[in-house]
C-alpha cells in the first residue's frame, strides 16, 4: 500500500513540475496580450471574485461537455458496446490517424447532451441561456477535435499529454462559436477562463485518474 501511494505521489510531482513550466509561460503571454489590448486598469480589475464566478458559470457548459465523455464511457456504456471513432479509423495523408480512436461519436454526442443538460439546468436557475450554453458545449467538443487533429499531426499519440493545448483547445472552440453566432465575446471573462481552466483541468483529470475513471493522470 505504501509503495502504491509513493508511486502516485511521484506521478503527481512529475506531472505538476512539467505542467507548471508550460503554464507559467502561457500565463505570462496572456497577461502581456491582455495588458496591451485592454489596458492596465482593466487587468487590475478583472480578477475579482465576482468576475471569476461569472466566468466559471458562463463557461460551465463547455466544461461539462468536455469532461463528460470519460464519465459516460465509464458508467453508461458497456465494455461490450462497440465504439465508433469519428475518423472511422482512417489515416490522414501523412499516414497518421486523423483524430484517434479515443474520439468517438458516442463520446461526442454524450458530451453534447450533457452540456445541453447543464445549460438547461443553469437557465432554469436563471444563470445562463440554453442556446448560448448549448453552443458553448458544441464548440468545446469541436475544439477538442481540432486539438486532437493537431496532436496527431505533430506525432503525439492518443492519450499522451500536450500541455496547454489539452487544456484550452475546447475553450477556443467555444469562444469561436459564440463569436460567430452571437457576434460578441466578453474578453474579460474569456481571459479569466483561459487563465484558470488549465489549473482546473489538471486537477480534475488527476482526480479522475485516482478514481480510476482515466488511465492517465492528464
Amino acid at each position: 500500500m505504501d509503495s502504491a501511494f509513493a508511486a502516485i505521489d511521484n506521478v503527481r510531482k512529475a506531472l505538476l513540475s512539467s505542467f507548471l513550466v508550460f503554464y507559467g509561460f502561457y500565463v505570462f503571454v496572456l497577461l502581456v496580450l491582455f495588458f496591451f489590448t485592454m489596458g492596465p486598469k482593466a487587468l487590475m480589475n478583472v480578477f475579482t471574485l465576482q468576475h471569476v464566478v461569472n466566468a466559471i458559470i458562463w463557461i460551465l457548459p463547455a466544461y461539462v461537455a468536455n469532461g463528460s465523455p470519460v464519465v459516460i464511457g465509464k458508467f453508461f456504456l458497456s465494455k461490450n458496446i462497440k465504439r465508433h471513432p469519428i475518423d472511422f479509423n482512417k489515416r490522414f495523408f501523412d499516414g497518421r490517424e486523423i483524430f484517434g480512436k479515443n474520439k468517438t461519436f458516442e463520446g461526442f454526442l454524450g458530451g453534447l447532451a450533457a452540456g445541453c443538460l447543464a445549460s438547461l439546468i443553469l437557465q432554469y436557475m436563471g444563470l445562463h441561456d440554453l442556446a448560448l450554453g448549448s453552443l458553448l458545449a458544441l464548440g468545446a467538443l469541436l475544439g477538442d477535435l481540432v486539438g486532437a487533429f493537431i496532436k496527431r499531426r505533430i506525432g503525439i499519440k492518443p492519450g499522451d499529454p500536450a500541455w496547454i493545448l489539452d487544456q484550452v483547445d475546447f475553450l477556443i472552440g467555444s469562444f469561436i462559436l459564440q463569436f460567430i453566432f452571437f457576434g460578441d465575446l466578453d474578453r474579460g471573462l474569456a481571459f479569466i477562463a483561459m487563465v484558470i481552466t488549465p489549473l482546473i483541468h489538471i486537477l480534475t483529470n488527476f482526480a479522475a485518474y485516482l478514481l480510476k475513471l482515466k488511465n492517465v493522470p492528464w
